[in-house]
């Protein structure tokens, strides 16, 4: 059965060759912003190899937030192979009721407060605290309500841990630059501004009432030699407004991942987020996914492969919390974004070839990114990512989310 569902109907097309879909119970189920506001029974009576259209069974609304319509074919009675309420086929459609001249930029009136030292930059406001260096090339601390929330400085990150169709089709080997570049990126002046185009140097400031932008330029050691920027906007209610730039370079190929990368906490093993579920979505793989609301423990995102490789991402994110049991941690939010928290970084899980080899669990390791690229799959002995897939380097990428304490 397939259900495509529009803001005031919903066409049934019924693919079985004998069953009528008046044989199954169709709930159809009305979100905003992920939470259930309407849920009513819509009877169907779809000939075999038939098709037909029903009005949804309640109104379109008109209020202003993004709407999830589904309809869910679920099973009446028990039968040899699932029990009665076992969802057999699903259609839903996500459209948003915007605000007249409303603005996506994020808008704080909290003061921040900016210390320029010889060796960082600090950054103070409601509750917060954060610390940008010069030496380290990134953000070293952020403190909210007194408390150290990172282990590590968020950094760039093109790569992810290569899946089975990688190891087919030879991932690995044409794209290993840029797992050199997640890796060994720098913020020093190795490369001379003839040859990268530009001088890394010292962080640049600006400072404003309400907040303060910090930018930070990374030399990537790829062939040809490439570049990032990463600028943080930091205001006064703590939040963080991360923007990640690559320029393209002619002759670059394409990356696995385009993001960043930080590292936590382990106590913050609590996932919560607005987005495709409940299992691993990737670009290609999202078809059996839905939109809403999900949650687990960040050990429930690491799938039982025999192999570790790439594992626990979530397409089209809007917000996610990760938190230990008692509600303190992180909000991140972006547009869309591909997020995962895993124990491991991606190197850690790709240098594991059994389950037991890979480490201690010390961290939770955040991603958020623009894109991955799709797994493959056509085949498992060597089908490429189909191209609308991937993401290519020879065009000006840009990727902006925000995070803060919660």
């Amino acid at each position: 059965i397939t259900a495509d569902v529009g803001q005031k109907e919903v066409l049934v097309k019924n693919k079985n060759l004998f069953v009528n879909t008046e044989d199954f119970q169709c709930i159809v189920t009305l979100a905003k912003n992920g939470i259930l506001i309407k849920q009513a029974e819509l009877v169907t009576a779809v000939a075999p190899l038939s098709e037909q259209k029903y009005p949804l069974p309640f109104p379109t609304p008109k209020k202003p937030g993004e709407y999830t319509v589904t309809a869910s074919f679920r099973l009446k009675k028990n039968t040899l192979w699932a029990e009665a309420g076992h969802e057999v086929a699903f259609g839903q459609n996500v459209y948003t009721i915007t605000e007249t001249n409303t603005k996506k930029e994020y808008h704080c009136i909290k003061p921040v407060k900016v210390v320029r030292g010889k060796l960082n930059i600090g950054v103070k406001g409601e509750n917060f605290d954060a610390l940008f260096s010069y030496l380290a090339g990134g953000l070293v601390s952020y403190r909210y309500a007194g408390v150290e929330m990172i282990e590590s400085i968020p950094k760039p990150n093109f790569w992810r841990a290569p899946v089975d169709n990688d190891e087919g089709n030879g991932m690995p080997m044409f794209y290993g630059q840029w797992k050199l570049a997640s890796l060994y990126l720098s913020h020093k002046d190795f490369i001379t501004p003839e040859q990268s185009g530009y001088n890394p140097g010292d962080p640049t400031l600006e400072v404003h009432e309400t907040y303060a932008s910090i930018a930070y330029n990374y030399v990537l050691p790829t062939t040809p030699a490439s570049y990032c920027r990463v600028i943080y906007t930091v205001y006064g209610d703590g939040t963080i407004e991360t923007t990640l730039i690559h320029d393209p370079v002619k002759g670059l190929e394409n990356m696995p991942e385009f993001g960043m990368i930080m590292k936590i906490n382990a106590d913050y093993n609590q996932l919560e987020w607005y987005g495709m579920g409940p299992a691993e979505t990737y670009a290609d793989r999202c078809k059996g996914a839905k939109l809403g609301i999900y949650r687990n423990q960040i050990s429930d995102n690491v799938a039982d492969y025999i192999v570790p490789q790439e594992t626990g991402n979530k397409i089209g994110v809007r917000w996610a919390k990760v938190t230990d049991r008692k509600g303190r941690g992180f909000l991140f939010t972006g547009d869309n974004m591909n997020f995962s928290a895993l124990p491991w970084t991606p190197h850690e899980m790709e240098n594991a070839r059994h389950p037991y080899e890979l480490p201690q669990v010390h961290y939770t390791v955040i991603r958020t990114a623009l894109m991955q690229m799709g797994i493959a799959g056509d085949d498992s002995w060597g089908a490429p990512t189909h191209p609308e897939y991937l993401i290519h380097a020879d065009k000006r990428l840009t990727f902006t989310f925000r995070f803060r304490g919660i």
